[in-house]
């Protein structure tokens, strides 16, 4: 019972940080970010016993680092805080690897997905050209092609082993995916106002996505 006390946590600390995404309201997503992805990392710990999903656990630690550290508005702190995402990313790519029974690939399927991933990727990458610095440009689509072979391996663990929390883990994958994308056009695309580029949009696909991630890989029941 306790993991669903940390699960109740995390949605309460979701409340409040997108209630902080609205101007003049920040310091309510400043209180309840530290709450986020802890609350989830302990609802792991829990609901695994006596054998959690320590690599998940540490994804969600990355990533609470990670969204402690970045500021968008400071650019080293922006590379520290995605530096950190981006050893997030590669424990999540281990946690759907150890899961996924690669004896029966779907290169079919694969590929074609890959090449619109990356294509996304690199799309905003050039559209972000324009405000970014040259030396950031290489390090932000690396992360973005280390989130989009998150989604392929989710993907892969999805048709593998077909069932409802393999697509909920997937689908979260997709959101997370499309939550750094928006993150990246928002800081330096900003003269062009788009619903997705929003700190709503940011941090509610964000927060959905990681979400659906845990509970795909350590499901309720």
């Amino acid at each position: 019972m306790i993991s669903y006390l940390f699960l109740g946590i995390f949605v309460v600390a979701a409340v409040f940080n997108l209630i902080g995404t609205r101007k003049g309201l920040e310091k309510f997503a400043k209180i309840s970010k530290p709450f986020l992805l802890i609350s989830l990392c302990l609802y792991c710990l829990f609901k695994g016993l006596p054998n959690p999903d320590f690599i998940l656990m540490g994804a969600l630690f990355a990533c609470w680092l990670g969204d402690i550290l970045i500021n968008p508005s400071n650019d080293k702190m922006f590379v520290i805080g995605g530096a950190a995402f981006f050893v997030g990313h590669i424990l999540l790519i281990l946690s759907f690897a150890f899961k996924t029974d690669f004896s029966s690939f779907p290169i079919a399927i694969v590929i074609p997905v890959a090449i619109v991933y990356l294509a996304v990727s690199a799309s905003v990458i050039f559209t972000s050209k324009k405000n970014a610095s040259k030396i950031m440009l290489v390090p932000l689509f690396l992360y973005l092609v280390a989130n989009s072979l998150t989604n392929i391996f989710a993907l892969v663990l999805m048709i593998n082993s077909f069932g409802i929390w393999h697509i909920l883990s997937y689908v979260g994958a997709v959101l997370f995916f499309l939550s750094d994308c928006a993150l990246f056009l928002l800081k330096y695309v900003p003269e062009k106002p788009r619903f997705y580029k929003t700190d709503l949009f940011v941090m509610s696909t964000y927060i959905t996505g990681l979400l659906m991630i845990t509970l795909g890989l350590t499901p309720l029941f």
